[in-house]
């Protein structure tokens, strides 16, 4: 049977978890089963036991400067003995679904293989984040353990959440919850945290972790002593909600466009979508009446990619324009995400 999970169910899905990520080390396992299924949702195919499940770890992440609580889709894991058989597919279906129903504009994820979310429609949106930078001459901080000091915390939070979004058009905005919820996590793995000052002022933050490693989880510099540089493929995007994600863009000049968008997993929005869109106004609703209308039509994976500006050269199709440069400046006229800054590992 396929359900979300009860909270005192949540449990259930240890020895799955622990089956499939046997790498986590034990006090990460310890923390997550202790502080993230607090608040996550937990979808699965579930008799005698837990056979398959994905974890929805919700964040909160801002999308031109309009707040949503998006989920991050993780501890995606099939039993051995039920692999291959579709379970998956069938989680993953109903997860993209259920966020449509509820007007979720996306969800996201990391993938470990990105070939096993293609067939979904996830498509890459951003690379890792990286900075190459020498902070050796400011002055360094060292917190470690869970202890928190709210005034500290507050300060840190105001210089990360300040920087992320100087050139990002969405990323992940930080409060006290977070901080300390994260704390705890750098803490399962006995990780540590650096701030680097200029003056009293904050010009850099890092994070560590590992237990038989010591590795860096994350690094965020200001942007007036370091330019930020990008790495490997990092960031899938699936869009559960074509018309609450384009109320949120704007255009350079006044459009009315009709875009058809081919998704064969989310039916309702399997549609013709009329875009009506300024430098301040988006309008978007669907149509069903489109019998010689223009149209321009995309592939869900494709319009994914150009919307959130990763992907310039997507393929699409322009549709009973007698001229398609009045398509294609209308397309161009739409301004697409620039920046996206998500670092959360789990």
């Amino acid at each position: 049977m396929i359900r979300y999970l009860e909270q005192e169910e949540k449990i259930l899905t240890k020895p799955l978890y622990q089956e499939a990520f046997f790498e986590d080390s034990a006090g990460f396992v310890k923390y997550y089963y202790s502080e993230k299924i607090k608040d996550n949702r937990i979808l699965a195919d579930i008799e005698e036991s837990v056979r398959s499940m994905i974890m929805l770890n919700p964040y909160t992440i801002s999308v031109f400067n309009k707040k949503y609580c998006l989920d991050y889709i993780v501890a995606v894991a099939t039993k051995k003995e039920y692999k291959r058989q579709g379970y998956m597919r069938r989680l993953l279906n109903k997860t993209l679904i259920d966020m449509n129903e509820i007007k979720v504009p996306f969800t996201y994820l990391i993938p470990a293989n990105k070939d096993y979310y293609l067939p979904f429609d996830f498509s890459f949106v951003a690379r890792k984040n990286e900075y190459n930078v020498d902070l050796s001459d400011y002055k360094k901080s060292v917190i470690s353990g869970v202890k928190l000091d709210i005034g500290a915390a507050e300060k840190i939070l105001d210089f990360i959440n300040t920087e992320v979004s100087k050139s990002n058009d969405v990323y992940t905005y930080r409060d006290i919850r977070y901080f300390e919820r994260e704390l705890k996590e750098i803490a399962s793995e006995n990780g540590f945290i650096n701030i680097y000052l200029d003056g009293d002022d904050i010009v850099a933050y890092e994070s560590f972790w590992g237990i038989e490693k010591v590795e860096l989880k994350e690094r965020i510099v200001s942007s007036d002593i370091a330019t930020r540089e990008y790495g490997k493929e990092n960031i899938m995007v699936r869009i559960t909600d074509v018309a609450e994600l384009l109320s949120n863009f704007r255009a350079g000049k006044n459009i009315d466009i009709i875009v058809k968008i081919n998704d064969n997993i989310i039916e309702s929005q399997n549609a013709f979508f009329r875009i009506e869109m300024g430098k301040d106004f988006a309008k978007i609703g669907k149509i069903v009446n489109t019998e010689g209308s223009a149209f321009v039509e995309f592939a869900i994976a494709d319009f994914t990619a150009w919307i959130f500006g990763y992907a310039g050269d997507v393929k699409y199709n322009i549709v009973n324009f007698a001229d398609k440069s009045i398509a294609k400046d209308s397309l161009d006229s739409i301004k697409k995400i620039g920046g996206i800054f998500i670092n959360e590992l789990v």
